[in-house]
């Protein structure tokens, strides 16, 4: 009997198996009858670090180690009185090639930056209770031409710099300043940043949403960025500005931000060409390794020891400085897992006068209407980045509008629960006495999403934004900040004027008692004149 050949079939087997369990992983999470049943992912231990399905880490608030941590870095330092006492470990390296010039900018007028009358305002709703609130603060620094530095934290909806980089080149053209800001040394996964070159090699780059993965002795070392790389002799990284917006480079100050628990060796080069060694000191300090000079490309290498590298800010000139801190998979609660010892440090050094919290695309679900959790938990948010940098006003960003397909009809259709997740967003700022903005107001000002996908300015899945996108609603949100600031501009202006016309309509008493004086002085001189030629000619 011949043999029958049964390949044919085992191989349209497999791929039947293989098709059926693929499209299993299009089967959401769903509840039947009590039991929760997830989506199924056969290659999720094969799978690099990406934005959709990645679970995230859920971190508690831990308000009290926090506390704790903090109250330990301000607490004096006991020093034993000894004959000789050893020297500090320094945490600021300089490197001074060509000192910054000092430039005196202008003051703009109101009416310069005000924005158009024909384009809407969503303004920026102030909470605060104080009688000069945080935020006033810093439109006041605004107003006076202060350098000024944004953290801007959010999620996917900014990673690689979608909408910072807009707002950045707005503020930096309007009130000065240059370069990109802060960019982390190496992230365990691959993205494309327009606005600045980065390579790297020899690093182990971890993530504050993978704890796990990252060593016991690091866990407690993340700032704010989310990401930290590992590296001994030879890791290295170059940093190099770019020409897709006119203010990002010609930098002049580049800033590289490092640990070394033990002492270390590190070289910096400036434009492939001047280099300097530094000798770190062990310390359990974050460090900075300051360089003022013509900066087009930042190299930093390690040639001795362990380091573990945050990253380098390319900035300069006298103005704004803006830096994106997006984390993938973050809805903010990553914050509880950032050392408040580190945040507050980087914050002495980096100086910190505007916090933005952009969060919650990720935790809508279609028709969701109650949010109190997540309410509850930006509290904690805010109240965690209040301390860590206390000098800052806190702007949360309401969530934007997002569309989900409707599985029978094939079309999109709004998620239902954008309204009510911004209201409770706004609820966590009012109580918590800090400033809110309403992304998706101000999306709807174009449209709303379906605008933006059918203009090419958002992803056909109807929830992130392209730089296209990131482009409007950074204007959006720039006329709101030029609006707070053309406000300030004209009190100051009017009160210019009302002290200009009060000092001269004193001039003008002044001048008009004068005049009286004077007038009165040559009536008693003609007076005293006439009596005296009557008096000679009685005499005669």
């Amino acid at each position: 009997m011949k043999d029958k050949n049964y390949t044919p079939r085992m191989l349209w087997l497999t791929v039947a198996v293989v098709v059926g369990t693929i499209g299993l992983g299009f089967i959401p999470p769903f509840e039947l009858q009590g039991m929760s049943f997830a989506r199924v992912d056969m290659l999720s231990s094969l799978r690099a670090e990406t934005g959709g399905d990645d679970l995230p880490v859920e971190y508690e608030a831990d308000i009290e180690r926090l506390e704790m941590e903090l109250a330990a870095m301000e607490m004096e330092p006991t020093v034993e009185v000894v004959d000789t006492l050893p020297e500090p470990v320094p945490v600021r390296y300089e490197w001074i090639v060509q000192e910054e010039p000092m430039v005196k900018r202008r003051v703009p007028l109101s009416t310069e930056v005000a924005p158009a009358d024909d384009m809407r305002v969503v303004p920026i709703e102030d909470f605060d209770t104080l009688t000069v609130t945080r935020y006033e603060r810093f439109i006041e620094k605004l107003a006076n031409m202060e350098d000024v530095r944004i953290a801007f934290m959010g999620d996917s909806f900014v990673e690689g710099d979608i909408l910072t980089s807009d707002l950045r080149h707005e503020l930096q053209s309007l009130l000065g300043g240059r370069g990109v800001g802060f960019v982390a040394c190496d992230i365990p996964f691959a993205t494309v940043r327009k606005s600045v070159k980065r390579t790297s090699s020899g690093w182990t780059a971890y993530s504050v949403m993978k704890p796990k993965g990252t060593p016991e002795a690091l866990r407690d070392k993340y700032f704010i960025s989310g990401y930290i790389a590992e590296g001994g002799s030879g890791a290295t990284t170059r940093w190099a500005s770019t020409d897709t917006f006119a203010t990002l480079d010609s930098c002049s100050r580049g800033r590289v931000l490092l640990y070394s628990r033990d002492t270390s060796r590190v070289l910096v080069e400036i434009n492939d060409t001047l280099s300097r060694e530094f000798e770190i000191a062990g310390d359990d300090h974050v460090r900075e390794i300051y360089v003022e000079a013509p900066i087009d490309a930042l190299r930093v290498k390690v040639l001795e020891g362990s380091v573990v590298c945050y990253g380098a800010s390319l900035e300069g000139g006298r103005g704004i400085t803006v830096d994106n801190f997006s984390v993938r998979c973050n809805n903010g609660h990553a914050i509880f897992g950032t050392g408040a010892t580190v945040n507050r440090q980087i914050d002495e050094m980096l100086g910190y006068d505007l916090v933005v919290l952009q969060y919650g695309l990720n935790i809508m679900q279609p028709g969701q209407r109650v949010f109190a959790r997540y309410r509850d938990q930006l509290r904690d948010m805010i109240a965690y980045a209040e301390r860590c940098f206390p000098d800052a006003a806190i702007v949360v960003l309401g969530v934007s509008d997002r569309w989900v397909k409707n599985e029978e009809s094939g079309a999109y259709e709004p998620i239902g629960s954008v309204d009510a997740l911004t209201s409770y967003q706004r609820a966590a700022a009012d109580s918590t006495h800090v400033a809110f903005w309403n992304t998706s107001e101000a999306m709807a000002i174009y449209g709303g999403m379906p605008r933006f996908v059918a203009n090419g300015w958002a992803a056909k899945d109807y929830t992130h934004i392209n730089f296209a996108g990131g482009r409007r609603v950074a204007e959006a949100l720039a006329r709101a900040l030029r609006s707070s600031l053309a406000e300030e501009l004209s009190e100051r202006e009017a009160e210019a004027q009302r002290v200009a016309e009060e000092a001269e309509r004193r001039a003008l008493e002044h001048q008009m008692l004068i005049d009286r004086n004077l007038s009165a002085t040559t009536i008693l001189l003609d007076t005293l004149a006439e009596d005296d030629a009557s008096m000679v000619k009685g005499d005669e």
